[in-house]
């Protein structure tokens, strides 16, 4: 007979953090968090994922409405308005990019476009 475990959500989150945050692969989590499968931490993932998103993820992406500042003072804020948004698609690349690298490591698939490429044709 099979024994089936049950994890409180607070665990599950707890090990999807971990996951998220390290450099771990699922097999890896599974057993340091001693979870019967790697298929749970799958599943945990995807259900449980999307809470971890930073707060700088979920600002909008709305683009502004673009205003030429007229004195120094304005200048100023634009300037900073500016770099606050070129951070932001920093940090939001960089997820990008951390989130392709785990999947392409945890399920050996290629994503990413091989530089000199031959185009299909159709």
């Amino acid at each position: 007979m099979k024994i089936v475990k049950h994890y409180s959500d607070d665990f599950k989150r707890d090990v999807v953090q971990h996951y998220l945050d390290s450099d771990d692969s699922m097999k890896t989590t599974a057993a340091k968090f001693k979870v019967a499968s790697h298929a749970s931490v799958i599943d945990w993932v995807r259900k449980f994922g999307g809470e971890f998103r930073t707060s700088v993820m979920n600002k909008s992406t709305e683009k502004p409405k673009i205003v030429l500042p007229d004195t120094q003072g304005s200048m100023v804020k634009r300037i900073k308005e500016l770099e606050e948004a070129l951070e932001r698609e920093r940090l939001i690349n960089l997820a990008t990019n951390k989130m392709i690298d785990i999947a392409e490591r945890d399920l050996n698939v290629s994503i990413r476009k091989k530089s000199g490429a031959r185009q299909s044709k159709k």
